[in-house]
Order: structure tokens, then sequence, then C-alpha cells
């Protein structure tokens, strides 16, 4: 009896396994109905036509490629760890394609793929950062956070554009990482609140009063990154800052923002006691270009500071330059 059982279990895998290969084959076909109903039975068949489909990744054939992508896709939770393991293959298009076919599944790979972040290889921790990226769960914040501080700086990039892509629910995160011992965490927490863009401007204008200067400072950067009119009168206040890193971040930043409100201020800044900000300021001043601030200009030019009289005597040239 176990006998017979045994030989129609046999009988049955072997019957799976050629209707899979012919499946994989009605992928190469030019007609799109068989390409498709073909990737509905492999979608059906599940689990026993992972491998294959994996295998299919290899497959030159565009059509074998992209119908195996999204057979996984469909066939979702259960395609996931064999796919992480694929994202070690040797071959950069396969775990091109394998990354494709994770973000495809989404959710249900969120987790394998947060685990995934603290694999041995770089390259599979960028790629899962890429995918939880792209998927944009928010179980990923708090984990790609972490891989800001990975060892692999491309990892670190890749975390932060990640969270950038996640968008307003990273924010408040960010803002926190902001505050981290290490510095490679708080300059990719700031480019990934620039890459955010407008949904983080209203808590980063809070991060302009923290009582960290590491986040008063880096607020500021952002900020001016963004370019958003909303930040200017904050900025401005942040111009009196008590910490110079702060004042001169928040004068870079004015710069940064097309608004008639910031020439004041800046011209101001002219006479802060530090001769970065100064510095910063003339810089800005040139940049913006605005003839009202050629007397206040020539006049900071008794500026004992070298540093900042050339950068006085540059601001003044490009400003005639654009009246002439």
């Amino acid at each position: 009896m176990n006998t017979v059982t045994s030989d129609n279990s046999s009988r049955r895998k072997k019957e799976t396994s050629e209707k899979i290969n012919q499946l994989i084959q009605d992928l190469k076909d030019e007609e799109i109905n068989v390409r498709r109903k073909a990737i509905s039975d492999l979608r059906k068949i599940g689990e026993p036509a992972v491998k294959a489909l994996i295998q299919a990744l290899k497959d030159e054939n565009e059509y074998v490629l992209w119908g195996a992508l999204e057979a996984l896709g469909k066939i979702g939770e259960l395609a996931v760890e064999p796919l992480l393991e694929t994202l070690k293959d040797e071959d950069f298009y396969v775990r091109n394609s394998a990354t494709s076919a994770l973000i495809e599944i989404g959710k249900s790979a969120v987790e394998p793929l947060i685990q995934a972040l603290k694999e041995k290889e770089w390259y599979v921790r960028w790629r899962a950062a890429l995918a939880l990226g792209e998927i944009g769960d928010v179980r990923a914040i708090k984990p790609l956070i972490q891989a800001l501080d990975d060892e692999d700086g491309d990892v670190q990039w890749r975390a932060a554009e990640a969270l950038g892509k996640i968008g307003e629910p990273a924010v408040e995160q960010l803002i926190k990482g902001l505050k981290d011992k290490d510095k490679y965490i708080r300059w990719s927490a700031a480019e990934a609140l620039e890459k955010i863009g407008k949904p983080a401007v209203e808590q980063l204008i809070k991060g302009l009063k923290d009582k960290d200067v590491g986040v008063r400072r880096d607020t500021a950067w952002a900020l001016g990154a963004i370019g958003d009119a909303k930040a200017v009168e904050p900025l401005i206040q942040a111009l009196k800052d008590e910490n110079s890193d702060v004042r001169r971040e928040a004068a870079w930043a004015l710069g940064k923002i097309e608004d008639n409100r910031t020439i004041d201020p800046l011209i101001q800044a002219l006479k802060d006691e530090n001769s970065d900000v100064r510095r910063v300021a003339a810089e800005v001043l040139g940049n913006i270009g605005d003839k009202k601030a050629v007397e206040p200009l020539i006049q900071a030019l008794k500026d004992e500071n070298e540093d900042v009289q050339e950068a006085i005597i540059e601001a003044l040239g490009k400003i005639m330059a654009k009246k002439s």
C-alpha cells in the first residue's frame, strides 16, 4: 500500500515538473494570451514552481524573464525566501530581477527584507534597502535608519534613498536620527529629509528649536536644500541662534530660497561676530544679486578677515555683472 502511495506521489511530482517546464517554455511564446495563461497556471501551482521560476530569471528571453517575475510576484510569500537567496547570485542581472520580484510581492516580503539588511554581503543589504524603499512599508523605517550606519557607504546611501521614498511617515524618526552620535547617521538622515522634501518641512521647522545643536544645524541645511518658502521666517530667526554653526547654515539656507524677505536679515548677518557666518552671508548675497546689498557689502569691506573680504569682493562682482 505504501509502495503504491509512494509511486503515485512520485508520478505526480514528475507530472508537475513536466508541466512547469512546459509553462516556462510557454513564456517564450509571442502570443500574449499564451504567456498570460502560463503565468496564471504557474501562480496556481505555487511553491513547486518557485525554483524553476527563479532559474527562469537567468533566461535571455525577456518574455520569460518578465513572465517569471510576474508569476513570482503573484505566488507571493512562498517565493520570498528563495528570492532572498537569489540576491546573493553572482549575476548582477539575476539579483536585479530577484529584487524586482520581491518589490512585486510587496508587504509579505518586508520582514524578511528587514532581516536581509543584516546579511554579510553588502550587495544583499543594498538590494534589501532598495526593495524596502520601493515597497514603502512603515515597518522598515527604524531598520533603515539603523542601516544609515552600515559599514558600506553605498548601503548607507541606498538606505537614505529608501527613507526618502517612504516619505512623510519617516520624518519623525529621521529627525531623531539627527541627534545620533554617529556623524554618518546624522548626515544621511539630513539627506533623507531633503529627499522627502515639502512633507518634511513642518517637522524640520520644529527642529530649528531643538535643544541639540546638531539637530538645529542639520535641520537648517535640510530646509535650505528643500527650498520651501514656509521656512524663511524660521530661518531668519535661526540667524540669531546662539551657535555660530547654526547661524552659518541658516544663512546658507536662506540663499537657497528665492524670497525678498531674506535680503535684510542677510545684510545684518554681515555684522555677525563669527567670520564664517559673515563669509557665507556675503556669498549668498552675491548669488542673490540684489543691488540693495551693494552699499552694505562695500561697508563690510573693512572686515579684518581675509576670507570674508574675498567673499565680499566676489559678491560685489556678481551683483555688478547682473546690473550690467
